[in-house]
C-alpha cells in the first residue's frame, strides 16, 4: 500500500506540472495567460454543458475523461499554439511524455494512453466531441477577451474558421453560430478580415 501510494503521489505531482505550461490565449479578464491545465478543466467542463444542454449522445464519462487528459501531454511537448508553426517533432515528445507518465505503473496508466491515442485517432464520437471542444472554448474565450489573442498574432477570420473545421465536421450548428460570431469579430476589429 505504501508504494502504491507513494507512485500515486508522484504521478499526481508530475501531472500538476500541466498548470506551468502557459498557452498563448488570456484568461477572460486579460491579466494573464491561462495554462493547459486550466484549458482541459474548461475544455471538460463545456463539454459536460454541451452534452447535458444539446443531449449529445456520448459516452459522457469517457469522454470527459479524455477531455482532462487530452493535454497532458504537453508536460514535457510543450503548447502547439493552434495559429503558430508546427513543429515537426511534436507528436513524438507528446507520445513520450504520455509514455513516461504511463511508466508510474498505475492501473490508470494504460487508460490515460488508450484515451490520448482515441483522441489523437479521431475515429470515435468522443473524441470528436472533445476536438470540437477544444476549438470552441478558446474561440469562446477570444470573444470574451475582445480578441487579444487574435490581435497579437494579427489573426484572420480565415485562420480562425481553418482551425474551426473539425467544428464544422463533427457539430455543424455550433460550426454555423461560429461563422456568425466570427463575423462580429470582424466588424468589432478583433480579427482581420479574409
Amino acid at each position: 500500500m505504501n508504494d502504491k501510494l507513494s507512485r500515486i503521489t508522484a504521478f499526481l505531482i508530475d501531472a500538476e506540472r500541466l498548470k506551468l505550461v502557459e498557452r498563448r490565449a488570456y484568461v477572460s479578464d486579460r491579466s494573464r495567460r491561462e495554462n493547459s491545465a486550466e484549458h482541459s478543466w474548461h475544455l471538460a467542463l463545456g463539454l459536460l454543458t454541451l452534452a447535458r444542454e444539446l443531449d449529445i449522445d456520448i459516452d459522457l464519462p469517457r469522454a470527459l475523461t479524455m477531455a482532462i487528459v487530452h493535454d497532458v501531454c504537453e508536460i514535457d511537448a510543450g503548447d502547439t499554439p493552434a495559429y503558430g508553426p508546427g513543429r515537426p517533432d511534436q507528436h513524438e515528445a507528446e507520445r513520450q511524455c504520455v509514455d513516461r507518465l504511463v511508466g508510474y505503473g498505475l492501473a490508470f496508466g494504460s487508460e490515460l494512453r488508450e484515451l490520448w491515442l482515441e483522441y489523437e485517432a479521431q475515429k470515435t464520437r468522443e473524441s470528436h466531441w472533445v476536438k470540437v471542444l477544444d476549438r470552441v472554448m478558446p474561440f469562446i474565450v477570444n470573444i470574451a477577451c475582445e480578441g487579444r489573442n487574435w490581435l497579437e498574432q494579427s489573426i484572420s477570420r480565415s485562420q480562425v474558421l481553418k482551425v474551426s473545421e473539425p467544428v464544422r465536421q463533427h457539430a455543424p450548428e455550433i460550426y454555423d453560430w461560429m461563422v456568425e460570431r466570427a463575423n462580429e469579430c470582424v466588424q468589432r476589429g478583433w480579427l482581420r478580415a479574409g
